[in-house]
């Protein structure tokens, strides 16, 4: 069975979501399906990427159209690119990540059910509900995006067969959802050594596109007030952030600042591949999201939950994960609030974990069985081979 999978994830401003989609293609790979997949390269050229079921490695690409300085230019290249390559090779299903609701995607939706009625069209939403990550924009662009966004959504659901959405049960404008949690592609990370006894230097690690949902001032105030403590024997905490972008960036350098800990916060630039491995090799725990409750979200499936876990490293977040229960122990949930993190439970859970042999190990054996993609598209799967049952009764 085929499919083509349609993303316009920006790559220069989103280097996590490029792992999670190749996982997504690779997982249906793993399912069964034959995936094509449309998206933009690194330099932002339309790319038609072929996946090899028998193999690990790519098949073949070829770029469908070139790159473009405007936005809107390259949105319509990347619609175009897909409803061509849908007419010479038309798939089973059609896998979309949504990019914002707009006159030309809701264009592109109907031309391509006019041109293929049974054409199953799937389209994920990695966040929903997303309004309150507009509240308080100032910038004219963002204001305009949300306008228009809000004006057609409400078309979708003429063309649109199943929302997918990550956490969430109801329906999307409309459209019957598929509730799917986050997975990875856990031969994506490199499993990082086992720690030994906590030394007089911890190093804590959160890698982001940062942002205020993700709540890194929250372990900043928290430093602040360790420090504060008059303590001699206290262990060193350094806190490396990684990929925090203008203009949030600064937020957080003044945050330091204000909180006398610029001894103990260090900002690297985005990174990845084996310059990212070496920062993990380091450290003693990782930060997920501690600010979900900013925006209303009690329950989250954050990749970089995930991806902390196939690296065997430690993590804490504040929210609801299905993946990672209770009684998962290499985890630690703290408050859902405002309040500061507490560096000092961080220090005893760390601690404690530092007694245990096999853990990067054990948290290795869990992403394996749990968290790899082919596990999490199961509903998807289960919701695509009943349609295509029925189409080839009736």
């Amino acid at each position: 069975m085929k499919g083509l999978y349609v993303s316009n994830v920006d790559p220069q401003n989103s280097i996590g979501y490029k792992f999670k989609i190749s996982g997504q293609v690779k997982g249906f790979r793993d399912l069964g399906y034959d995936v094509d997949l449309i998206c933009f390269d690194d330099s932002s050229q339309v790319l038609l990427t072929y996946f090899d079921r028998q193999s690990e490695q790519t098949l073949k690409s070829r770029v469908l159209a070139a790159s473009s300085s405007n936005l809107l230019k390259r949105r319509l290249n990347l619609l175009k690119a897909a409803i061509s390559h849908i007419s010479i090779a038309p798939p089973d299903f059609l896998y979309l990540r949504y990019p914002r609701s707009e006159p030309l995607y809701l264009i592109f939706l109907a031309r391509v059910r006019k041109l293929f009625p049974s054409l199953i069209i799937l389209c994920e939403f990695p966040t929903y509900p997303y309004d309150k990550e507009y509240e308080g924009v100032s910038g004219i662009k963002d204001r305009f995006i949300f306008f228009v966004d809000k004006i057609t959504r409400r078309f979708l659901k003429q063309f649109i067969d199943r929302a997918v959405s990550i956490n969430y049960e109801l329906p999307i404008f409309g459209i019957d959802t598929i509730s799917i949690d986050n997975g990875i592609d856990v031969s994506s990370y490199l499993l990082i050594p086992e720690s030994s006894d906590v030394s007089d230097v911890i190093n804590i690690i959160g890698v982001a596109n940062v942002s205020l949902w993700h709540g890194y001032d929250r372990v900043i105030k928290g430093l602040g007030e360790y420090y504060r403590q008059d303590s001699d024997s206290r262990p060193k905490v350094i806190f490396h952030i990684v990929g925090a972008r203008l203009p949030y960036l600064d937020e957080l350098r003044e945050l330091v600042s204000q909180e006398n800990v610029i001894h103990s916060v260090v900002f690297h630039e985005p990174r990845q591949g084996k310059s990212l491995d070496s920062l993990f090799m380091n450290c003693h725990l990782a930060v997920g999201v501690l600010g979900g409750h900013r925006k209303g979200l009690e329950t989250m499936s954050p990749l970089k939950n995930r991806e902390y876990c196939a690296r065997g490293i430690p993590f804490i977040f504040s929210h609801v994960d299905p993946d990672f229960p209770e009684d998962f122990k290499y985890c630690l949930r703290t408050t859902s609030d405002e309040s500061p993190v507490s560096i000092q439970n961080l220090i005893s859970f760390i601690s404690q974990l530092s007694r245990e042999d096999g853990v990067a190990s054990k948290m290795r054996d869990y992403a394996h069985s749990s968290l790899e993609w082919a596990v999490k598209l199961k509903p998807v799967q289960a919701y695509i081979d009943d349609q295509v049952k029925k189409l080839s009764c009736g």
